[in-house]
């Protein structure tokens, strides 16, 4: 019999909080392969101060939509004092998370001439910002995570499921574990995920030997469990990704599997998903020695600790973004300083294969709007989650 200690209840907001985005250190990289498009962006003179409009959902009454947003204002402010020799005018603009919003606060930074703008976070606003933005030939990048509102010019600084898939399959392959298996919640979530994990397994030379979904209901999930158990078996599946969240059915799926004998001699569970940020997975018996990719925790901890002493309080986990985005920006003013250009916010340079600085690890901007960023691997253990393979130093490949 299942334990109801996880609880249903999840958002769509809840989604792209799952991914609170991630970035540390620039090495030589391989380059796009992709051909470079988007707005060309506007002269900038790298000598004077540049005007950045930042986007954040505050402003609509939401509670955790305010504190989404007045932690990504915090973590910027914060990138913008350590900005060295760079002058970054500041100026935030408030869309109330709605689709309205993000036009309506896109178009007054256009028309009070930003020259480049970051956020918003949620998916509605973020493709209301990105037609306006689109429009006037400006780069955007957005807290978001969803590839839908990935485009040339709009370029998502969010933690995706192809990042996080890549990462741990890949990890699992090294390890001699080529037959994985995606057990997902149906929808568009749990549809998403499971496309993320088939083209990650291709990508790392594995074989998907089986791909399952189950309602994301307790009853569902238990009625799916012995069903799903003797597939895996039959198909001999050595790796299993369990895509749902922490917040949906990941306790409840993890534990009918293990209840109808798929043992961790049997397969390794993997997931794709920051376990890191649940005890109540942490603490799960059912999903003890399982690999789930995430920042390196070290950077993370420097963050947020300097943004304790600032603020008297810890960060939302995507105020990262916020210090992300204008770390990156920082970094292309002042590659235009050193280099003498007077366009560092034009495609072919916000997609350089140099990527970026930040605190979740080193990430670079790809053509068509996405990102790809470095992560860790890491493992559940007795409340505690230990990394077992560091991020990476440098890129290998792309994710397009």
């Amino acid at each position: 019999m299942l334990s109801t200690r996880f609880s249903f209840g999840q958002t769509a907001r809840a989604a792209v909080l799952a991914f609170a985005a991630l970035a540390l250190a620039g090495c030589q990289l391989a380059p796009p392969t992709t051909q470079v498009a988007g707005p060309p962006g506007p002269a900038v003179d790298p000598a004077q101060p540049v005007r950045v409009a930042l986007l954040v959902p505050t402003g609509g009454g939401d509670p955790v939509a305010e504190e989404i947003g007045r932690s990504i204002v915090n973590a910027a402010r914060l990138a913008q004092a350590d900005a060295q020799g760079v002058n970054l005018d500041l100026n935030i603009y408030e869309t109330g998370g709605t689709a309205s919003g993000g036009v309506e606060a896109a178009r007054r930074a256009v028309d009070e001439g930003a020259q480049i703008v970051l956020g918003p976070v949620f998916s509605p606003e973020t493709a209301g910002a990105g037609a306006v933005t689109r429009g006037a030939g400006l780069s955007m990048l957005s807290f978001n995570n969803n590839p839908e509102n990935a485009d040339p010019g709009v370029y998502l600084l969010g933690l995706s499921f192809d990042n996080s898939a890549d990462r741990v399959v890949s990890y699992a392959v090294s390890r001699g574990l080529r037959n994985v298996a995606v057990v997902y919640p149906e929808g568009i979530q749990g549809a998403t995920a499971r496309r993320a994990v088939a083209s990650a397994a291709q990508r790392a030379g594995a074989s998907v030997v089986s791909q399952q979904g189950y309602d994301l209901s307790v009853r569902g999930i238990e009625r799916a469990s012995g069903p799903i158990a003797t597939n895996l078996r039959n198909a001999g599946a050595n790796a299993v990704v369990l895509a749902d969240a922490p917040t949906g059915g990941l306790g409840y799926i993890s534990e009918g599997l293990r209840d109808q004998g798929i043992t961790p001699l049997q397969a390794q569970f993997l997931g794709i998903h920051r376990w890191e940020l649940s005890p109540e997975v942490l603490n799960q018996p059912s999903l003890q020695g399982a690999w789930f990719a995430a920042p390196d925790p070290g950077p993370v901890s420097a963050f947020e600790g300097r943004y304790r002493n600032a603020y008297g309080q810890r960060p939302h986990e995507l105020a990262a973004l916020g210090y992300d985005g204008v770390a990156a920006v920082a970094a292309l003013v002042r590659r235009a300083q050193v280099q003498g250009g007077r366009a560092p916010f034009a495609p072919a340079n916000v997609v350089a294969p140099e990527g970026f600085d930040g605190v979740y690890g080193a990430f670079r901007l790809m053509p068509n709007g996405m990102s790809q960023r470095n992560l860790a691997v890491r493992e559940v253990r007795d409340g505690a989650a230990p990394v077992i393979d560091r991020a990476p130093r440098a890129f290998v490949g792309l994710v397009n």
